[in-house]
């Protein structure tokens, strides 16, 4: 009975059946562990699989070395030969590199953003330098306006000194001859008291008196321009005591000191007129020092204004160098912006030229059609071929 039951529910043998290795077995059983361990041999294609998955860093290290010891035994059988579970093997590869390109294409997407606002920072930059040098140019324009306005104040104040030094020449020429005649009316009035009174009266007269005041006259007299004739009877008449003049030299006398009288009243009116010229001189000469003065004044506000320009002008000439230092390096960092998008975009390009295109290319490759359309041989084992084949302890008995 217990035979029988063994017979129909092998749970319950009545004695333990044992699978003999066959002779040799244990050397065989190292080779095969040999070849188990042996990492197999990876194509060209696979190799570009296995550096797209090594780009895979969000992955845990365990799980992409699981994925790329996965490469060979599921991509390596063409796809119309896949078990399912290389199958499921080939889409967590796709997946994971699907996610190698999504992440280098969100990392061009970002250089591509940091370009745009590179761009918009160095426009920003450039018009920061328009309207820096427009404000050089105006303060350019205002420098020009005050140098002409400062240079026409030079001029001004030099023309101003010009019209003083003219008032004050015609001042000092006019009022010379005022006091020259000033001199000569003293002086000629001084002769008629001294000179011609004491050669009218006898009261005191002697010759040697007569022949010093007569000497006096005659020096004056030349300045009044007489006649020669009345100069060679003049130190006769002189000379002459009064009392014993003669008509003709008493009429010689008389017309020296006729002479005298007119010039000096001739001087003295010159000198009444000219009061009014001196004072209008005067005034000419006060009125173009206030010239002069308003000139100067002038002059130094125009000066001071050339100077806040010129400083202006010096600090807009800054702001427009320190506005193109800042657009050179706005420039720079677009180009720079430029370049790691384009390193990103070839970095891409690479990826999917190359990784992506391995993994398709394995993917979707398929064993030869005409050996896929030939019928595989059967080497399907009966159930009943199996348990005949299966070694059993004691059969042999």
């Amino acid at each position: 009975p217990f035979s029988n039951l063994a017979s129909v529910n092998p749970r319950f043998p009545l004695q333990r059946t044992v699978a003999m290795a066959p002779k040799g077995s244990k050397r065989a059983s190292q080779g095969a562990a040999a070849d188990v361990n042996k990492k197999p041999k990876l194509n060209s294609m696979m190799v570009g699989v296995v550096d797209a998955l090594g780009q895979a860093t969000d992955l845990p290290q365990d799980c992409l070395a699981m994925l790329e010891a996965g490469v060979p035994g599921s991509l390596g059988p063409p796809a119309n030969e896949r078990h399912p579970l290389q199958m499921s093997m080939v889409r967590w590869i796709g997946g994971t590199i699907e996610s190698v390109e999504a992440r280098l294409r969100q990392a061009v997407g970002d250089e591509d953003a940091k370009v745009a606002t590179a761009r918009l920072a160095f426009e920003e930059a450039e018009k920061t330098v328009s309207s820096a040098n427009g404000n050089l140019e105006a303060k350019d324009s205002v420098v020009a306006t005050t140098r002409s306005a400062n240079d026409e104040a030079v001029q001004a104040v030099k023309s101003a000194k010009a019209g003083l030094t003219d008032a004050q020449v015609a001042q000092k020429t006019g009022d010379a001859s005022l006091a020259e005649a000033g001199k000569l009316i003293e002086e000629y009035e001084g002769a008629l008291k001294d000179h011609v009174g004491y050669l009218k009266e006898d009261s005191g007269f002697d010759a040697s008196g007569a022949k010093m005041h007569t000497n006096q006259v005659m020096r004056i007299a030349k300045k009044l321009g007489l006649d020669d004739s009345l100069m060679t009877a003049l130190p006769s008449a002189c000379t002459t005591k009064p009392s014993q003049r003669g008509t003709f030299d008493k009429m010689v006398i008389s017309e020296l000191e006729g002479s005298f009288q007119s010039k000096v009243a001739a001087l003295t009116e010159e000198m009444n007129t000219g009061a009014e010229a001196t004072a209008q001189r005067a005034a000419a000469v006060t009125a173009n020092e206030q010239v002069v003065q308003a000139a100067e004044d002038a002059q130094k506000e125009a000066e001071a204004a050339l100077a806040a320009a010129q400083a202006a002008q010096g600090e807009a000439a800054a702001g427009l160098r320190e506005a193109e230092k800042g657009s050179k390096a706005k420039a720079a960092e677009q180009a720079a912006a430029e370049e790691l998008k384009k390193k990103a975009e070839q970095v891409l390009e690479n990826f999917i030229g190359y990784n992506v295109l391995c993994f398709n290319s394995l993917r979707d490759k398929v064993s030869n059609p005409e050996v896929a359309a030939s019928p595989a041989p059967d080497t399907s084992v009966s159930p009943a071929a199996a348990k005949s084949t299966t070694p059993v302890a004691g059969s042999e008995a």
